[in-house]
């Protein structure tokens, strides 16, 4: 039954996104929403100028596991996995992950 919740949750909140693995494409609703601290800039100087200090937030179904190597495309940005778990194992499970913009070009 929690499954089931969690799936209307991403129809009905989610964002269509992107995850781009090394066994292709795959498109999935997530929750994906910018982390924003008090205490710290989103940009930060360093040696070549500003540079982008965003996070992101990603929840995601429990059926589509992240790792450090997958890409998470949204909104036409590229982002590289932080960090990824999956919570709420037997409850209302679901892939929580950290995201930081990806800038560089393939």
């Amino acid at each position: 039954m929690m499954e089931r919740l969690w799936a209307d949750i991403l129809e009905r909140f989610g964002q269509d996104v992107v995850l781009r693995k090394n066994e292709g494409d795959i498109s999935v609703r997530a929750l994906v929403q910018p982390c924003l601290s008090r205490e710290r800039e989103q940009e930060v100087p360093g040696p070549l100028g500003l540079g982008k200090q965003g996070c992101f937030r990603y929840m995601g179904p429990p059926g589509q596991p992240l790792d450090l190597d997958t890409v998470v495309r949204w909104k036409g940005q590229e982002f590289r996995v932080r960090s990824a778990n999956l919570v709420g194992d037997g409850i209302c499970a679901h892939w929580w992950a950290m995201l930081c913009p990806r800038d560089e070009v393939l």
